[in-house]
């Protein structure tokens, strides 16, 4: 695997084509084959020099919001439509590079965001977010989603680092507060799926990838906010998560249940995401980095074994990356290979490499460096195919924004944790 140094000295990801592996002439200057110890000069300027960089030059719209997607070309794909979660994502990642960097650019970037989300995306009347309006605010889609909600409490958390305000974290705990008068369930625990004024049907199979992103966002919000409120929040989910989304039978973690979280019926309840197991292994241990609570160690053990014997290709030219979905006794359902898994993988090795010391996780997050760089990343070093073939065929043609946020907080959880890096936080 190569590096490229541009003329500013910025290394990135190599110039290459899927097909073929063929360096594409791009004016940039091959560099050695990556290594640990060039991860540690290497990725900052990567992280926020170029992708940071290629992003925010490309994404913002001028007249409200974030664009939803970039082209082949990585030119924004110009639909009108803005959904509060790309905009709260986007929120989040402009908010996080200004913190490591300071640069005002990062900051105006995530202000741009805020605003948006606030000021468009907001009910008037303080009852949550919707999911979608359009670049002037018109309503798309006024029903309120409990997986957009806690990237809202994501995006407030993290600007509320940078603002130096208390209005981020008043609008997070008004949401908390619409979420548990509107979405929480009284009856079986946890939030419900959406709320849309006027309607009572529910929405079914409920999943546990909303409660996932909750307890992402209230630990988010303790850190910021050093109010203890936020991880008795966090706790109460991983309670919600031991008691109902595992499955005892095999350790793994159920995604899609019905009301009364019973595992849905037929193929959606046996249905089981790698991805997830990695994402959940990186949250319980941050709780446990948080909160002091070894207790959640052996569950965490137990996610992790699952997506590492079952969900990771053993063959082929992506050897290693991991897959899109296998059922509850491990066997392949979705050979295919999503962007977003790859980035989970290597936080929770991270995790594991941080917290309980495991010195065997490094040496996984390099080899997962060198799959992504190699077979992942499109050749402008900022972009990447979104999903591949079992072949490593890419799938996608656009570049969802959404998943920037995946990318971003992997690589910025790398720069955080390095070996080389003395500091923790």
């Amino acid at each position: 695997m190569e590096l490229l140094a541009g003329p500013t000295g910025g290394r990135y990801n190599p110039a290459t084509s899927v097909a073929g592996r063929r360096p594409i002439s791009v004016g940039w200057t091959l560099l050695p084959r990556l290594d640990v110890t060039q991860i540690n000069t290497t990725l900052r300027p990567w992280l926020l020099r170029h992708v940071c960089e290629f992003w925010k030059q490309r994404i913002i719209d001028p007249s409200g919001g974030f664009f939803e997607e970039l082209d082949l070309t990585g030119e924004p794909v110009r639909l009108r439509t803005r959904t509060t979660l790309v905009q709260a994502r986007l929120t989040y990642v402009f908010s996080h590079a200004f913190w490591l960097t300071g640069d005002p650019d990062f900051r105006g970037a995530a202000a741009h965001g805020y605003e948006f989300l606030c000021d468009r995306c907001r009910a008037p009347d303080g009852s949550g977010f919707y999911r979608a309006v359009d670049g002037d605010g018109r309503v798309v889609d006024c029903c309120r989603d409990a997986y957009d909600q806690a990237f809202v409490l994501f995006a407030m958390a993290w600007f509320a680092r940078i603002c130096h305000s208390a209005g981020p974290l008043d609008i997070a705990k008004q949401t908390l507060c619409f979420m548990q008068a509107h979405l929480a369930d009284g009856r079986h625990g946890g939030f419900l799926e959406e709320w849309l004024p006027g309607r009572q049907d529910l929405k079914l199979p409920r999943r546990q990838n909303p409660h996932m992103h909750l307890l992402e966002a209230t630990l988010a919000l303790f850190t910021t906010s050093g109010e203890v409120v936020w991880l008795r929040h966090s706790s109460d989910l991983i309670e919600l998560m031991l008691t109902r989304f595992v499955d005892r039978q095999t350790g793994s973690l159920i995604e899609f249940f019905a009301s009364d979280w019973q595992p849905a019926a037929g193929p959606p309840g046996r249905w089981r995401e790698p991805g997830h197991h990695f994402e959940w292994v990186w949250l319980l241990l941050e709780f446990m980095r948080r909160s002091g609570d070894r207790t959640i160690s052996d569950q965490a053990a137990r996610l992790f074994e699952f997506g590492t014997r079952f969900g990771i290709e053993r063959e082929g030219t992506v050897a290693g990356a991991v897959f899109d979905g296998v059922d509850a006794g491990g066997v392949l359902l979705a050979g295919t290979k999503l962007f977003w898994p790859q980035m989970e993988f290597i936080k929770a090795c991270l995790a594991r490499y941080e917290t309980l010391g495991d010195k065997n996780a490094w040496p996984l997050i390099v080899r997962h460096l060198e799959l992504i760089l190699a077979g992942f990343l499109r050749p402008d070093g900022a972009t990447w195919y979104n999903q591949l073939a079992r072949d490593g065929t890419p799938m996608s043609v656009t570049t969802p924004a959404r998943v920037l946020y995946h990318l971003f907080l992997a690589f910025a959880e790398l720069d955080r944790v390095r070996p080389s890096n003395g500091a923790r936080c």
